[in-house]
Order: C-alpha cells, then sequence, then structure tokens
C-alpha cells in the first residue's frame, strides 16, 4: 500500500512537469481547485506541534507533522476558465506526524489520501464531485515502544462539494462524504463538513488570512472536530502560494489510527498548496 501511495505521487509530479501538447491535457493548475481548512486537505508543508491532549501515548508534548502533496487536473471536458470548466484530475497526499518527544524521533502515524476528482466551474465557485480514499497505518518504532495495537483503518467512497464565494474576499464551503467500504467500521458511514475563508485571494503577499473547519463522522459518535488557521500569504515559491500558519484543531484526532480518540492541539509551519 505505501509503495503505491508512493508511485501515485511521483507519477503525478512527473504528469504536472511534462510539456503540455493539447490544450485539453494537463491544462493550468488553477482549474483543480482544492480545500485549504481541514487538517487533511492536500498540501506540502511541515509544521511543529503541540498537543495538551495528545491521541498517541507519548501524552502531552511536542511532534512533527511533515505531508507532501500533488493536485493535477488531467481532462478540461468543457469550458476555458473558472467560469465555465469542466476538469477531471488527481489528487495524491501523505501525511506522517513524528514525536519530538524522544532523541529518535519516532514516526508514529502516516495517512495516505488519493482522489479523482471532477469539477465544474460556475462564476467563481465550483462543484466537485471525487472518488476519495485513505488509509492510515501506525510507524514500526511507535509499535516496538507501546506494542502492536494497529487498526485496519481506510475509506473508500464519493464525496459531493460546493464552494462559493459571496464576495472576493470570503468563500464558504460544504461537503458530503459517504464511505461504501469503511474498516474497522465494516459498513457504509457518512461524513460532513462546511467552513468558512476569510481573504482566500492567494495572489497577494504578506496579507493575513483566516479559515475555519468542522468535520463530523458517524464513526466518531457525530463528535465535531475544528480546525481554525490564521497566518500570512507569503511570496510564492515556483509560481505556487506559499502560507504561514498557525493552526489549532480540537476534536477526533484526524490521524486515521487514531480516530477515535480526542486531540487539542496547536501547530506553527509553512504551508505549499499543490
Amino acid at each position: 500500500m505505501r509503495g503505491l501511495g508512493i508511485s501515485l505521487i511521483l507519477l503525478l509530479c512527473c504528469q504536472a512537469g511534462a510539456a503540455q501538447t493539447h490544450d485539453w491535457l494537463f491544462p493550468e493548475a488553477q482549474l483543480l481547485p482544492t480545500l485549504k481548512a481541514g487538517p487533511r486537505d492536500p498540501a506540502t508543508q511541515g509544521q511543529f506541534v503541540h498537543s495538551w491532549d495528545n491521541p498517541t501515548d507519548f501524552g502531552p508534548g511536542g511532534a512533527g507533522e511533515v505531508s507532501t502533496s500533488q493536485a493535477v487536473p488531467v481532462f478540461r471536458l468543457a469550458g476555458h476558465s473558472n467560469q465555465d470548466a469542466l476538469i477531471v484530475g488527481l489528487e495524491g497526499a501523505v501525511f506522517a506526524r513524528f514525536s519530538l518527544q524522544v532523541i529518535t524521533r519516532e514516526l508514529a502515524n502516516t495517512d495516505w489520501v488519493f482522489a479523482v476528482p471532477l469539477v465544474l466551474h460556475r462564476d467563481g465557485g465550483w462543484l466537485r464531485l471525487r472518488y476519495y480514499h485513505t488509509s492510515s497505518h501506525l510507524g514500526d518504532e511507535y509499535q516496538r515502544r507501546f506494542g502492536p495495537s494497529s487498526i485496519n483503518f481506510s475509506r473508500d467512497g464519493a464525496d459531493f462539494t460546493g464552494y462559493v464565494r459571496p464576495s472576493p474576499r470570503l468563500a464558504l464551503y460544504g461537503m458530503t462524504f459517504w464511505s461504501v467500504n469503511s474498516h474497522p467500521e465494516e459498513s457504509q458511514l457518512w461524513e460532513f463538513r462546511g467552513g468558512i475563508e476569510l481573504d482566500p485571494d492567494d495572489s497577494a503577499s504578506w496579507r493575513a488570512f483566516l479559515m475555519a473547519d468542522i468535520h463530523v463522522e458517524e464513526g466518531t459518535g457525530w463528535t465535531p472536530r475544528w480546525t481554525l488557521q490564521t497566518g500570512l500569504w507569503m511570496p510564492r515559491v515556483q509560481s505556487r502560494p506559499l502560507r504561514l500558519t498557525l493552526k489549532l484543531i480540537h476534536g477526533p484526532s484526524p490521524m486515521g489510527q487514531f480516530r477515535r480518540r480526542t486531540t487539542g492541539q496547536i501547530s506553527l509551519g509553512l504551508s505549499w498548496n499543490p
């Protein structure tokens, strides 16, 4: 599974860098939008995390979290811009949490994401229907330290997202996710998300932003997870937006192996949009 995830991400990176021979094949990157406010939205990032309510057995303290991601528009089926385009793409991401409470910096958890989105743009907003898969794995070092406790965590299903901009500096979104193959529940389940972005315009450097996201899931008894982000848009790197982000999370852990444990954490880091 890990080898498959690495192969998919490498493939996405290679496709993103390939020369475009047709304007309908691998169109402009901005035609495949992604959400930013949630803890598992695709981003290449590094952050220092302090948990006062740590879902892992390390207890309260520090950790580092890194991720790599790619989102590639593959086919433009109709239209030409973010006013009317219909896009099929690929998304891939890996999120890893390392403990800073031991000198060996042991890997605690990794989450893998793969998705195939179909996005319809309309007047600056968009609708997205997406096949979505995620799985989660405990680190080998973590299991040697605390004993084997890994669960078979995965979700396969489809989500539907609507994203609107009532004004240039305000965006709202809502998502419904239906998992047809869920573990460890061994059943179908529902998830819902909603959020707000204040000043989501990522074209200007040194501009402040604020984002909030709420997520509820049938598998955790509908207990909400709140994510609040604030920070600054930084100068672009290789034409991609860079963010300095302060993030607060409270509720069920976003790490799949610890999904039924509560987390309270604050983090500071850099996030590079896909």
